[in-house]
């Protein structure tokens, strides 16, 4: 099969990697940060990523598309500076640009064919962070009702399994199994404090749906969530093998389907004496313009037919705080709407401002 014929111009694909950097990466990524601005530099490389399907993020899926290959085992010198391949605990010290360019060369057919056909299914656990309080605060407005819960653009489904995690928010704040051998470090923020719960919410039912879930009994499918951890975050990747064993043993129910067709059937089947929750984090950035206003319309349709809580973590966009993750609240309840700003936060869960001060009141 032929690829895709690339439809976007390369200027604005080149600003998209220039953002990427500036937004995301900096001196949380260095590595990324220089690769990223290297790309937006060179035609070639750009090429490659314009075959990305609309409504993915190329920065993310080109990146990924290369750290792939190498953990398949690519004999190449850039394997050298990713310390996920090398197995080392930092970058080498030199400019890998020249080692980029010349894998991407060497496996243009290859890394085309990934970043056109694959897409990005990141599943950050530490997310969970976030959630959790968001989760506490849901329950609290349904009356202490058990959690019905609905994740779009689950993935794996690891945010599913937040409540066999351990968390600590400092200053003595902890939440979940002192003893799970998966254990969350998140730095608070700001003056108010988050609803963090001595005992977890507790869950009625929990469901992922995603257009392609990833299984974490498939060896290829598990390798691409790899792909998809930055290389110089061991950290973020040890995490993930931990989660990812805790879901082969405990698999959460994933449903295969785009999330506008296939919701509808699961908001109804959800137990009607939980709190129905539907969440997701980092997940609209990847659907299509159109596709995306579908979904925002069609989440107060079905709040017309129950009770209805809607969790919404995504990255600011146009809110002033560009490259940090703003979390909504919209509560349908009793026929009405209100919508509660929970959290600024850092895009994988490392640091959370809680910003509600009425939700608990």
């Amino acid at each position: 099969m032929m690829p895709p014929t690339p439809d976007l111009p390369l200027e604005a694909l080149a600003q998209r990697f220039i953002r990427f950097a500036e937004q995301e990466c900096g001196d949380y990524a260095p590595f990324y940060d220089h690769l990223a601005r290297g790309i937006a530099r060179d035609p070639e490389l750009l090429s490659i990523a314009a075959h990305t399907r609309s409504g993915q993020q190329a920065p993310n899926l080109l990146l990924a598309a290369v750290h792939d290959l190498l953990l398949r085992g690519a004999d190449h010198a850039l394997a050298a500076f990713y310390p996920s391949v090398a197995h080392l605990t930092a970058v080498p010290p030199g400019d890998p640009m020249p080692a980029f360019r010349a894998f991407c060369h060497d496996h243009r057919t290859a890394l085309i064919d990934l970043v056109s056909t694959r897409l990005v299914q990141t599943n950050e656990p530490q997310r969970c962070t976030v959630l959790l309080p968001a989760f506490t605060l849901v329950q609290h407005l349904a009356g202490g009702r058990p959690l019905a819960l609905i994740e779009v653009g689950a993935s794996a489904g690891l945010n599913l399994l937040f409540d066999r995690y351990g968390y600590d928010y400092g200053a003595g704040w902890s939440a979940g199994d002192p003893k799970s051998p998966i254990r969350f470090t998140c730095t608070l923020r700001g003056e108010v404090r988050p609803p963090i719960p001595a005992r977890l919410p507790s869950v009625a039912a929990r469901v992922g749906l995603d257009l392609h879930p990833l299984h974490a009994t498939d060896p290829e499918a598990m390798r691409w969530l790899r792909a998809l951890v930055w290389p110089e975050h061991p950290a973020r990747a040890a995490v993930l093998e931990q989660a990812l064993a805790l879901a082969q043993r405990e698999p959460p129910p994933l449903i295969a389907g785009d999330a506008i067709t296939v919701l509808p059937r699961v908001v109804a089947e959800a137990p009607t004496d939980a709190a129905l929750c539907v969440f997701h984090s980092a997940t609209l950035t990847h659907f299509p313009p159109e596709a995306r206003e579908r979904f925002r319309a069609l989440i107060p349709e079905l709040a017309g037919q129950r009770d209805l809580f809607w969790l919404s973590s995504e990255g600011s966009g146009n809110s002033g705080r560009r490259g940090l993750y703003l979390t909504i609240l919209t509560a349908f309840q009793h026929g009405r709407r209100v919508e509660h700003q929970l959290t600024y936060s850092h895009p994988h869960g490392a640091w959370l401002e809680w910003l509600d001060r009425g939700g608990q009141e």
